[in-house]
Protein backbone atom coordinates (compact mmCIF):
# COMPACT_ATOMS: atom_id res chain seq x y z
CA UNK A 1 0.00 0.00 0.00
CA UNK A 2 0.99 3.57 -0.66
CA UNK A 3 -0.25 7.17 0.61
CA UNK A 4 -0.69 10.28 -0.92
CA UNK A 5 -0.48 13.72 1.03
CA UNK A 6 -1.87 16.69 -1.27
CA UNK A 7 -2.58 19.94 -0.94
CA UNK A 8 -0.57 23.15 0.21
CA UNK A 9 1.90 24.41 2.81
CA UNK A 10 0.67 22.50 5.40
CA UNK A 11 1.04 19.02 3.45
CA UNK A 12 4.56 20.42 2.74
CA UNK A 13 5.30 21.39 6.28
CA UNK A 14 6.01 24.68 6.38
CA UNK A 15 7.39 27.07 7.84
CA UNK A 16 9.85 24.15 9.00
CA UNK A 17 10.11 21.90 5.93
CA UNK A 18 9.64 21.84 1.89
CA UNK A 19 8.39 19.03 -0.03
CA UNK A 20 10.39 17.61 -2.68
CA UNK A 21 7.80 18.78 -5.05
CA UNK A 22 8.43 22.27 -4.53
CA UNK A 23 12.12 21.88 -4.69
CA UNK A 24 11.90 20.14 -8.16
CA UNK A 25 13.22 17.12 -6.48
CA UNK A 26 10.40 14.33 -6.14
CA UNK A 27 12.54 11.78 -4.34
CA UNK A 28 13.07 14.23 -1.66
CA UNK A 29 12.49 12.12 1.18
CA UNK A 30 10.20 13.76 4.32
CA UNK A 31 11.73 14.73 7.30
CA UNK A 32 10.17 15.11 11.25
CA UNK A 33 7.74 17.73 11.25
CA UNK A 34 5.70 16.55 7.48
CA UNK A 35 2.52 14.95 7.86
CA UNK A 36 3.72 12.09 5.37
CA UNK A 37 6.74 11.42 6.81
CA UNK A 38 4.58 10.41 10.67
CA UNK A 39 2.11 9.02 8.36
CA UNK A 40 4.90 6.48 6.89
CA UNK A 41 6.42 5.43 10.45
CA UNK A 42 2.55 4.80 11.74
CA UNK A 43 1.31 3.11 8.82
CA UNK A 44 4.69 1.20 7.94
CA UNK A 45 3.88 1.76 4.52
CA UNK A 46 5.18 4.76 1.82
CA UNK A 47 3.55 8.24 1.76
CA UNK A 48 4.41 10.51 -1.11
CA UNK A 49 4.70 14.55 0.08
CA UNK A 50 2.84 16.58 -2.58
CA UNK A 51 2.12 19.66 -1.10
CA UNK A 52 2.99 22.84 -2.48
CA UNK A 53 2.80 26.34 -0.59
CA UNK A 54 0.58 29.09 -1.14
CA UNK A 55 -1.60 26.89 -4.00
CA UNK A 56 -5.12 27.21 -3.99
CA UNK A 57 -7.69 24.65 -4.74
CA UNK A 58 -7.75 25.34 -8.56
CA UNK A 59 -3.69 24.85 -8.69
CA UNK A 60 -4.25 21.86 -6.93
CA UNK A 61 -6.70 20.67 -8.99
CA UNK A 62 -4.53 21.54 -12.15
CA UNK A 63 -2.00 19.02 -11.09
CA UNK A 64 -4.04 16.30 -8.90
CA UNK A 65 -4.56 13.93 -12.20
CA UNK A 66 -0.81 13.73 -11.79
CA UNK A 67 0.30 14.22 -8.39
CA UNK A 68 -3.12 11.89 -6.80
CA UNK A 69 -3.93 9.53 -9.72
CA UNK A 70 -0.33 8.58 -10.92
CA UNK A 71 -1.47 9.51 -14.48
CA UNK A 72 0.61 11.54 -17.16
CA UNK A 73 -0.35 14.73 -17.04
CA UNK A 74 2.18 17.59 -17.24
CA UNK A 75 0.05 21.04 -15.44
CA UNK A 76 3.34 23.04 -16.81
CA UNK A 77 5.24 23.86 -13.06
CA UNK A 78 8.59 22.33 -13.67
CA UNK A 79 8.11 18.32 -12.25
CA UNK A 80 7.19 16.92 -15.58
CA UNK A 81 4.34 14.72 -16.37
CA UNK A 82 4.70 12.04 -14.08
CA UNK A 83 5.53 12.50 -10.38
CA UNK A 84 4.33 8.46 -8.86
CA UNK A 85 4.84 5.42 -10.47
CA UNK A 86 1.39 3.78 -9.37
CA UNK A 87 -1.92 5.11 -8.26
CA UNK A 88 -2.08 5.08 -4.63
CA UNK A 89 -4.36 3.54 -1.85
CA UNK A 90 -4.72 6.38 -0.04
CA UNK A 91 -5.36 10.45 -0.53
CA UNK A 92 -4.98 12.78 2.61
CA UNK A 93 -6.88 15.65 0.50
CA UNK A 94 -6.21 19.51 1.93
CA UNK A 95 -6.23 23.23 1.09
CA UNK A 96 -8.39 26.26 1.00
CA UNK A 97 -6.78 28.79 3.26
CA UNK A 98 -5.12 30.11 0.10
CA UNK A 99 -8.45 30.52 -1.90
CA UNK A 100 -10.01 32.59 1.48
CA UNK A 101 -6.76 34.76 1.07
CA UNK A 102 -7.27 35.55 -2.03
CA UNK A 103 -11.30 35.69 -2.36
CA UNK A 104 -11.53 32.81 -4.49
CA UNK A 105 -15.82 32.44 -4.09
CA UNK A 106 -16.84 29.55 -1.82
CA UNK A 107 -19.08 27.96 -5.06
CA UNK A 108 -15.57 27.42 -6.62
CA UNK A 109 -13.54 25.99 -3.59
CA UNK A 110 -16.38 23.47 -2.93
CA UNK A 111 -16.57 22.83 -6.27
CA UNK A 112 -12.72 21.74 -6.52
CA UNK A 113 -13.01 19.40 -3.40
CA UNK A 114 -16.05 17.40 -5.09
CA UNK A 115 -14.05 17.29 -8.47
CA UNK A 116 -11.35 16.26 -6.42
CA UNK A 117 -12.81 13.09 -4.42
CA UNK A 118 -15.03 12.10 -6.64
CA UNK A 119 -11.83 11.58 -8.92
CA UNK A 120 -10.81 9.85 -6.01
CA UNK A 121 -13.51 7.60 -5.60
CA UNK A 122 -13.89 6.63 -9.45
CA UNK A 123 -10.06 5.24 -9.19
CA UNK A 124 -11.14 3.55 -6.06
CA UNK A 125 -8.91 5.26 -3.86
CA UNK A 126 -9.39 6.62 -0.03
CA UNK A 127 -9.90 10.18 0.64
CA UNK A 128 -9.44 11.53 3.19
CA UNK A 129 -10.09 15.70 3.77
CA UNK A 130 -8.33 17.36 6.10
CA UNK A 131 -11.28 20.98 6.86
CA UNK A 132 -9.36 24.50 6.90
CA UNK A 133 -7.13 25.95 9.37
CA UNK A 134 -6.38 30.02 9.81
CA UNK A 135 -8.38 31.46 12.60
CA UNK A 136 -5.46 32.73 14.00
CA UNK A 137 -4.21 34.55 10.32
CA UNK A 138 -4.41 38.13 12.01
CA UNK A 139 -4.35 38.99 8.24
CA UNK A 140 -7.89 37.92 7.54
CA UNK A 141 -11.12 40.04 8.11
CA UNK A 142 -14.17 38.63 9.69
CA UNK A 143 -15.65 38.16 5.74
CA UNK A 144 -12.84 35.64 5.07
CA UNK A 145 -13.29 33.86 8.89
CA UNK A 146 -16.67 33.28 8.43
CA UNK A 147 -15.23 31.97 4.75
CA UNK A 148 -13.73 29.20 6.71
CA UNK A 149 -16.66 28.60 9.16
CA UNK A 150 -19.06 28.17 6.02
CA UNK A 151 -16.48 25.44 4.24
CA UNK A 152 -15.94 23.46 7.61
CA UNK A 153 -19.34 23.43 8.42
CA UNK A 154 -19.83 22.38 4.47
CA UNK A 155 -17.40 19.65 4.59
CA UNK A 156 -18.48 18.00 8.00
CA UNK A 157 -22.23 18.61 6.48
CA UNK A 158 -21.98 15.04 4.96
CA UNK A 159 -22.39 16.27 1.44
CA UNK A 160 -19.53 14.58 0.50
CA UNK A 161 -20.08 10.85 1.97
CA UNK A 162 -21.44 9.68 -0.86
CA UNK A 163 -17.87 10.09 -2.12
CA UNK A 164 -16.63 8.05 0.60
CA UNK A 165 -14.45 11.05 1.88
CA UNK A 166 -13.27 10.62 5.45
CA UNK A 167 -13.32 14.46 7.55
CA UNK A 168 -10.85 15.18 9.93
CA UNK A 169 -11.11 18.52 12.02
CA UNK A 170 -7.70 19.71 12.21
CA UNK A 171 -9.09 23.17 12.72
CA UNK A 172 -10.32 22.67 15.94
CA UNK A 173 -6.60 23.13 17.14
CA UNK A 174 -7.25 26.36 16.79
CA UNK A 175 -10.70 26.85 18.42
CA UNK A 176 -13.88 25.23 19.27
CA UNK A 177 -15.68 25.80 16.46
CA UNK A 178 -16.18 29.96 16.34
CA UNK A 179 -13.69 32.62 16.14
CA UNK A 180 -12.38 32.93 19.83
CA UNK A 181 -13.42 29.90 21.44
CA UNK A 182 -11.00 27.93 23.37
CA UNK A 183 -10.09 24.67 21.70
CA UNK A 184 -8.64 21.56 23.67
CA UNK A 185 -5.57 22.15 23.64
CA UNK A 186 -6.02 25.54 24.67
CA UNK A 187 -5.84 27.71 21.98
CA UNK A 188 -8.10 30.86 22.19
CA UNK A 189 -7.03 32.52 18.66
CA UNK A 190 -4.79 34.73 20.53
CA UNK A 191 -2.90 32.65 22.54
CA UNK A 192 -1.68 29.38 20.87
CA UNK A 193 -0.25 26.01 21.90
CA UNK A 194 2.73 24.24 21.33
CA UNK A 195 0.53 22.67 18.12
CA UNK A 196 0.64 25.72 16.60
CA UNK A 197 3.33 28.04 14.86
CA UNK A 198 2.16 31.64 16.99
CA UNK A 199 4.63 33.62 14.34
CA UNK A 200 1.85 33.70 11.45
CA UNK A 201 -1.30 31.70 13.43
CA UNK A 202 -2.07 29.43 10.49
CA UNK A 203 1.05 26.41 9.97
CA UNK A 204 1.67 23.88 12.79
CA UNK A 205 4.72 23.84 14.81
CA UNK A 206 6.95 20.55 14.28
CA UNK A 207 4.36 18.66 16.81
CA UNK A 208 1.92 19.88 15.60
CA UNK A 209 2.39 18.74 12.69
CA UNK A 210 3.26 14.89 13.95
CA UNK A 211 -0.10 14.97 16.39
CA UNK A 212 -2.02 15.87 12.69
CA UNK A 213 -0.85 12.83 11.62
CA UNK A 214 -1.62 10.90 14.56
CA UNK A 215 -5.28 12.16 13.95
CA UNK A 216 -5.50 11.23 10.70
CA UNK A 217 -4.11 7.85 11.28
CA UNK A 218 -6.62 7.02 14.17
CA UNK A 219 -10.07 9.42 12.87
CA UNK A 220 -9.54 7.40 9.37
CA UNK A 221 -8.69 4.27 11.05
CA UNK A 222 -5.61 3.69 8.15
CA UNK A 223 -3.98 0.14 8.72
CA UNK A 224 -0.51 0.05 10.91
CA UNK A 225 0.48 0.12 14.54
CA UNK A 226 -1.79 0.40 17.45
CA UNK A 227 -1.73 4.07 18.39
CA UNK A 228 -2.90 5.14 22.15
CA UNK A 229 -5.56 8.29 21.80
Amino acid sequence: MTGVGIGNSIIAGHPWRYSGLEQHNINLPDSFGQICYHLALLTNFQWFDRGWGGQTTGQIRARFLRDALAESSDPGDGDGPVTLKQKPDFVVLEGVVNDIAALVPMDSIEGNFIWMSSMLYHNHIRCIALNCVGQGYNVFNSAQLNMITQFNHWLASGDLDSLDVTVIDINSFWNSGVYGGVSPWGNDNLHFSSFVDSADGVHFTQAGYDSVAHIIFRVAGLPGQTVSS
